[in-house]
């Protein structure tokens, strides 16, 4: 898993990075993967080389948003199922008594394709009843890795940041190194030989 790193830049006048009003943009590895999230959330590290944003501070938090992104090979990966995918490495050996289980949602677009379900379970410690919505996407290079982790009383707030962050995610491992730090193409290099 990727160490993360994190870095504040301030963006010139002109830069073309555009969130919602209210939202920030999320920006991993120059560009490999983003999307946007409600700006008054908290972001973390996570033990694994994920991500974590929360609704407020962690210990008193109602949604956890969790990301990941992986790199793979360069190669034809569309034979494979993500459907089958999360199933075998997020649902086979989930430790939750999960007492709801929703159907698989699936999206395509461009060069981003991604599966995604619902769950829903009692917390052990807080006896509380809670889902999770967990999602497997992939771009040209890359995958990410998507779980959000709420309190059934808060399912409509949560929800609604899911649709945001799902609608606007972008995973293109393969360009991380064309972006500019203002979300611009960086021209070619060009070299000689």
């Amino acid at each position: 898993m990727a160490k993360w790193k994190k870095r504040t830049y301030r963006m010139p006048q002109d830069h073309e990075w555009k969130a919602a009003p209210g939202n920030k943009i999320f920006v991993a590895d120059r560009g490999a993967m983003q999307f946007e999230y409600p700006g008054d959330w908290i972001m973390d590290f996570g033990e694994s080389g994920s991500i974590k944003f929360f609704d407020r501070e962690e210990a008193d938090a109602d949604i956890r948003l969790e990301v990941s992104l992986i790199y793979v090979p360069p190669i034809d990966w569309n034979g494979l199922s993500l459907a089958r995918l999360l199933e075998d490495a997020a649902l086979s050996d989930d430790p939750r008594d999960l007492t709801e289980r929703g159907r698989f949602h699936h999206m395509k677009r461009a060069t981003l394709e991604a599966t995604w379900l619902e769950v829903g379970f009692t917390d052990a410690e807080e006896h509380r009843k809670a889902h999770s919505r967990i999602c497997l996407a992939r771009g040209p290079a890359a995958y990410t890795f998507i779980t959000m982790d709420f309190w059934a009383d808060v399912a409509p707030r949560a929800r609604k940041v899911w649709n945001v962050v799902l609608d606007t995610l972008k995973l293109d491992g393969s360009n991380q190194d064309r972006l500019t730090l203002d979300g611009r193409p960086q021209p070619p290099k060009l070299s000689m030989n």
